[in-house]
């Protein structure tokens, strides 16, 4: 990739890297379950944040995020889900070369804690106390099983796009 702009056809990949995880995050809200839903594409972004070159996965992160809150009505988290893209995006670009790659992707993936904390005291607010706790308790299983599907995700990707050299042809897009 030319460091000082970005051609056509990388802007078409982050274009089309940004389609298929709203497209997986869409698939992913069908298969919800009282109002709950894993969503694996956290997994999927942190492998092309690892693997696209350059901040093209920054700014695919930002409209992903907000596309997908703005389709599951949830404006008001669209700014915490933002900035947890930004810092995942972060983490796995220039943490993986301080740290592995490995731990590095435990430490991003676990940025979907912080949603806890930001729907406990902005979202519920005006909920009882014990209403409070049990969405609170309820929403960190939900992601602790993200947290976990999201470490498995981006091993298995990683390690199938490293076997069909895809990682090699994408670091030299």
């Amino acid at each position: 990739m030319n460091k000082k702009r970005w051609s056509i056809k990388y802007i078409c990949l982050i274009g089309m890297l940004s389609a298929l995880l709203v497209t997986l995050s869409l698939v992913t809200m069908l298969f919800t379950s009282d109002g709950v839903a894993i969503q694996f594409t956290t997994g999927v972004y942190l492998v092309f944040c690892y693997l696209v070159p350059g901040y093209g996965m920054l700014v695919g992160g930002i409209v992903y995020g907000a596309i997908m809150d703005l389709a599951l009505n949830s404006v008001i988290t669209m700014g915490i889900t933002i900035l947890i893209n930004v810092l995942m995006f972060f983490i796995m670009k220039y943490g993986s070369k301080l740290i592995t790659k490995h731990a590095a992707v435990i430490l991003a993936a676990s940025l979907v804690f912080l949603y806890i904390p930001f729907l406990y005291y902005v979202v519920w607010n005006t909920q009882e106390i014990s209403t409070r706790n049990g969405l609170a308790l309820k929403e960190a299983i939900v992601d602790s099983i993200q947290w976990i599907v999201s470490i498995v995700i981006f091993e298995v990707m990683y390690f199938t796009l490293s076997k069909t050299k895809l990682n090699e042809k994408l670091s030299n897009f």
